[in-house]
């Protein structure tokens, strides 16, 4: 079975736990463009935050992600 593409965040403010979170097409697809980085990081905390309830900006640190099975750092 394929594992899923995730990206993987921390809480902010000393906390150690992390959460994966799962990560649709679309999605997948805003976390890789590389034409306009800032827009598509928003569209991609807003698709997110509309179909988790996570606010990633300014709660979360990025760990990493997974695409295709290949896991690699952010920031």
């Amino acid at each position: 079975m394929k594992e899923p593409n995730i990206l993987r965040i921390k809480a902010m403010g000393g906390s150690y736990y992390e959460q994966d979170i799962i990560l649709n097409s679309k999605e997948c697809q805003l976390l890789l463009d590389k034409t306009d980085i800032n827009a598509s990081w928003d569209l991609l905390c807003k698709s997110i935050a509309h179909r988790e309830g996570i606010e990633i900006i300014g709660n979360y640190e990025l760990i990493s992600y997974r695409i295709d099975g290949i896991m690699r750092p952010l920031h």
